[in-house]
């Protein structure tokens, strides 16, 4: 297996990934963040919470960036940047919470169980928009990489027990939950607010056909059809072309393109923090754990 020097956590060609790690910065799992957005509003309480305390879709780039420097931290980040991520995800959790009323569920951010859940639809749309581009990997990989997932939950306090340790645990419980899965009034307001993107800048606005696109494509039908989302043979032809030739084009991409929006989110979020730069040796990427992260330049990030 070859290997990518330096700012690489994972092989050259991304359908070598044997587990989170090598996964969770590339650029490819950006195409499933609308079907894992829409799963978690699929919830109510989730779709609630959003309604009433949250802007992204006012602010959709904002947003996305906050969960990818909180999922970029967790899988790449050393102990600093992964502490001050789940301090901040924490804080801005505090306020979001609400009592049942009119027949609308009872909300808390903090509450395990929709944690979990938020963390499984992080799971299932990158473990779902990497197959469909790329293929599946080995099944071993594949239960390393949703055992990974879990970390997403439990560094913000969810029991390590409560994850799953294979992929079939995994897939099991996620599709029980969908089969429950309700949209509500809010979820389906928000979710056209989203898709519409009205306020957000002009050449996102020029992307949103093809993530709108992604977003049905990717979706488990019961969930699509509760949001309305029309995926008829046509756009089923359509989607798969477009998968089909990215697939055949991104694992010709180099490591640093494919993966440039984690290294860069993951140094924004590091000078933010004011955390100290260091120099790293020049050596090739290692499988060493839980890895930490250091700088040589303002290129990006290294492996120390």
């Amino acid at each position: 297996m070859s290997r990518q020097p330096f700012g690489s956590p994972g092989p050259r060609d991304p359908r070598e990934a044997r587990g989170f790690r090598d996964v969770a910065p590339e650029a490819v799992l950006l195409g499933g963040a609308g079907a894992a957005i829409l799963l978690q509003l699929a919830d109510p309480r989730v779709g609630r919470g959003v309604a009433e305390h949250s802007d992204f879709a006012r602010q959709p780039l904002g947003r996305l960036w906050a969960t990818l420097d909180y999922v970029y931290a967790v899988a790449l980040g050393g102990p600093q940047l992964r502490g001050a991520q789940v301090a901040h995800v924490s804080a801005a959790h505090d306020p979001v919470h609400g009592e049942a009323v009119g027949g609308r569920p009872a909300y808390d951010a903090h509450d395990d169980d929709a944690r979990l859940w938020v963390a499984m639809t992080l799971a299932w749309a990158g473990t779902r928009t990497w197959e469909a581009v790329l293929g599946p990997l080995p099944r071993e990989a594949q239960d390393r990489v949703v055992v990974g997932y879990g970390a997403l939950a439990s560094s913000l306090g969810v029991p390590r027990e409560r994850w799953f340790g294979d992929r079939a645990a995994f897939d099991a419980e996620f599709e029980r939950r969908v089969a429950g899965l309700r949209v509500s009034d809010d979820a389906l307001a928000v979710s056209r607010e989203l898709l519409a993107a009205k306020a957000a800048p002009l050449w996102l606005r020029a992307l949103m056909p093809a993530a709108r696109l992604a977003t049905a494509a990717l979706l488990p039908a019961s969930v699509r059809a509760q949001f309305g989302l029309a995926y008829g043979p046509g756009r089923d032809r359509l989607f798969r072309a477009i998968v089909g030739g990215l697939g055949a084009v991104y694992p010709r991409l180099p490591a640093g393109l494919r993966q440039a929006p984690a290294w860069w989110r993951l140094e924004v979020q590091a000078r933010s923090l004011g955390l100290t730069r260091r120099a790293a040796p020049r050596r090739r990427a290692s499988r060493a754990p839980a890895p930490h992260l250091s700088f040589k330049s303002t290129r990006g990030f290294r492996w120390s």
